[in-house]
C-alpha cells in the first residue's frame, strides 16, 4: 500500500470479513513509514516504527500540541522491557507485569549503552527522549495492538492524539482523530471510558506518581502489593489454612516496619477444581482456631488466570496441583513451589476427623514459617503516603 498525500484510509475493525487483512495492512503501512491510528483500552493514539525517522519526526511534531506528550515505545511483552532498559530494577519489572497490557506508562532513565534502543536512527533515539534522558514506554491493551506489536519489526513509538482546541481531552472514536495526509485509522469502535494513561517513575523501590490518569494512586498500590497465592484442590482445607497462617505472621512481622500504613502483601487461597462460594469445612474451622485465625468467612474460589497471573509466589499443597498450573499456564513455573520445603505433600484432611485436620493444620504452620523467614519484601514498591487532606 502507497499513501497518495492527503490521503487517508478508515479500516473497521469489528466489520471487516477476516481482520488479519486490518493487521496487514496496518503493518504495511507502518514499514512503508506512514502514521497509524488505533484504538487502546482508554483511548485512540497514532502510531509509528521506531525504524521510520519521518514516520516518528511526525509523531514528534503531533506529540508537542499537547502538553506533557512525551512519545513512549510499545514493547511486545512486559518481559521486552528489560530490552529497552537492560538496568531496569526488579521493583519496576514487577509493576509492569503485573499493569500490561493497560494504561500504565512507565517513564525511566535511559543511560544504558547495552540497550536496544542503541539501534534506533539517530533522529528517533533523540525524540523519544525528554531533556533528562528519560523514556516512557507503554503496553497498552487491544487486541489489534497485540497483533500488530508481533509482526512490526522493532519498537512502535506510540503518541496521544492531542484534540486541538481541548488538550485535555482524548479521542474516544476513530472521527475524533480527524486524521490527516498518510495517516491509515483503525476503528474499533467507541471507547466508553475515556482517559489518559497514568505515567509513573520507579527508582529501586521508591514509586512516583509523575502524571495522574485512569489509574488511581489507589489501584496503583493495590497492583503493586506482593501476593502469595496458597492452592489445594477443593480451596475449603488445606490452603485457606495456610492461607490464614501465613496472614497472621505476615501481620506480626511486618507491623513495625509499615507502622501505620497497611501491609503491602498479600495472601490469597484457591482450588484447582473448587466450587466457588463454598465455605471451609467444618475441620479446618475448629483446627485453625488454635492458631490464633478465623476461617469464618471464607468462600471456595477456583483457581483462574487473573490470580495466577497476579500472584508473585504460588504455594502448592501438593506435586498434583503444581503440575496442574505449570502445565496450564507454563510460563508461570518459576514462581510455582511446593509449599513444603522437603518435597513432601501436604495430605487432604478432608472428610476426615478433627484430629487428621489438626495434624494438617500443624503441618502448615511449620511451612508457612518456613517461607516467611525467605520472604524478600525489598522489590515492594514504596509510594508516598497519601495527604491526609
Amino acid at each position: 500500500m502507497v499513501f497518495n498525500d492527503g490521503m487517508a484510509k478508515i479500516l473497521d475493525w469489528r466489520r471487516s470479513d477476516d481482520p488479519r487483512d486490518v493487521v496487514h495492512l496496518a503493518v504495511q503501512a507502518l514499514v512503508e513509514g506512514h502514521v497509524v491510528a488505533a484504538p487502546t483500552e482508554s483511548s485512540y493514539v497514532y502510531l509509528a516504527s521506531g525504524l521510520q525517522s519521518t514516520a516518528v519526526e511526525q509523531l514528534h511534531r503531533t506529540a508537542s500540541l499537547k502538553p506533557g506528550n512525551s512519545l513512549a515505545l510499545i514493547p511486545r511483552t512486559p518481559e521486552e522491557v528489560i530490552d529497552f532498559i537492560p538496568s531496569i530494577g526488579t521493583s519496576a519489572r514487577r509493576l509492569v507485569r503485573k499493569a500490561w497490557p493497560g494504561p500504565l506508562i512507565l517513564q525511566s532513565k535511559n543511560a544504558d549503552p547495552y540497550s536496544s534502543l542503541r539501534c534506533l536512527p539517530g533522529s528517533v533515539y533523540e525524540q523519544i527522549q525528554n531533556k533528562r534522558g528519560e523514556v516512557r514506554i507503554w503496553l497498552p491493551d487491544h487486541e489489534v495492538l497485540h497483533y500488530i506489536t508481533r509482526l512490526v519489526s522493532g519498537p512502535l513509538v506510540v503518541a496521544l492524539a492531542p484534540q486541538g482546541a481541548k488538550p485535555d481531552r482524548i479521542a474516544g472514536s476513530v472521527a475524533e482523530l480527524t486524521p490527516g495526509a498518510s495517516v491509515l485509522s483503525i476503528d474499533g469502535g467507541n471507547i466508553q471510558e475515556t482517559g489518559e494513561p497514568t505515567v509513573v517513575a520507579v527508582e529501586g523501590n521508591l514509586g512516583q506518581v509523575l502524571q495522574q490518569g485512569v489509574l488511581s494512586e489507589a489501584y496503583l498500590r493495590q497492583l503493586s502489593q506482593y501476593l502469595i497465592l496458597m492452592v489445594c484442590t477443593g480451596n475449603t482445607c488445606r490452603s485457606p489454612m495456610a492461607a490464614a497462617l501465613m496472614r497472621r505472621k505476615i501481620q506480626e512481622k511486618f507491623q513495625h516496619e509499615f507502622q501505620g500504613q497497611t501491609i503491602p502483601i498479600m495472601v490469597a487461597s484457591a482450588g484447582v477444581s473448587a466450587f466457588g462460594g463454598d465455605p471451609a469445612s467444618h475441620g479446618a474451622l475448629e483446627a485453625i482456631r488454635n492458631y490464633g485465625c478465623s476461617l469464618d468467612d471464607h468462600q471456595s474460589t477456583q483457581l483462574n488466570s487473573r490470580l495466577v497471573d497476579q500472584a508473585d509466589l504460588i504455594l502448592a499443597m501438593g506435586q498434583r496441583h503444581r503440575s496442574v498450573i505449570v502445565s496450564q499456564w507454563p510460563e508461570v513455573a518459576p514462581k510455582v513451589h511446593l509449599i513444603a520445603a522437603d518435597g513432601s505433600e501436604i495430605s487432604d484432611p478432608f472428610g476426615g476427623p478433627l484430629d487428621v485436620y489438626q495434624r494438617c493444620a500443624e503441618q502448615l504452620n511449620r511451612h508457612t514459617s518456613h517461607w516467611l523467614e525467605h520472604l524478600d519484601t525489598s522489590s515492594i514498591i514504596r509510594w508516598p503516603k497519601p495527604s491526609s487532606t
